[in-house]
């Protein structure tokens, strides 16, 4: 499983490509939950890239679900692949973090939800400076 962040205002952009699976689930946990650690309360995760996931990468994911929600903060996930989209719906995992399908849908909802400490504009979350 490779993870990639971006920083940009209050948000935090992440991308999972590969899989999530009991071999690197517990290591993919303890990096986000160092990201929260660190001051991180709106991640907001790139799934396209998972090509499996099962119940130790769900596990992970529901911890830091857990911890965000504790702390005032959001998960949200975003453009699922096919095998993650399935596991999501087959799971009821939207009910733990929302599930978005585009990084701008997942970004604005986020935005907009009252968690971001300040009214940064959408455009510039997003890095689209024009």
């Amino acid at each position: 499983m490779e993870l990639i962040k971006e920083k940009r205002t209050d948000l935090t952009f992440l991308y999972l490509k590969g899989r999530l699976d009991a071999e690197n689930a517990k290591t993919l946990e303890d990096n986000l939950l160092r990201l929260i650690d660190d001051g991180a309360r709106q991640l907001i995760v790139d799934c396209s890239q998972i090509e499996f996931i099962n119940n130790a990468g769900l596990r992970a994911l529901l911890s830091v679900a857990k911890k965000l929600t504790k702390l005032d903060g959001r998960l949200a996930l975003h453009s699922p692949s096919p095998i993650a989209r399935q596991i999501f719906n087959t799971t009821g995992f939207g009910l733990v973090a929302r599930i978005y399908d585009s990084r701008e849908e997942a970004a604005a909802n986020v935005a907009h939800s009252g968690l971001m400490s300040s009214s940064d504009n959408l455009q510039r979350i997003l890095g689209k400076d024009n």
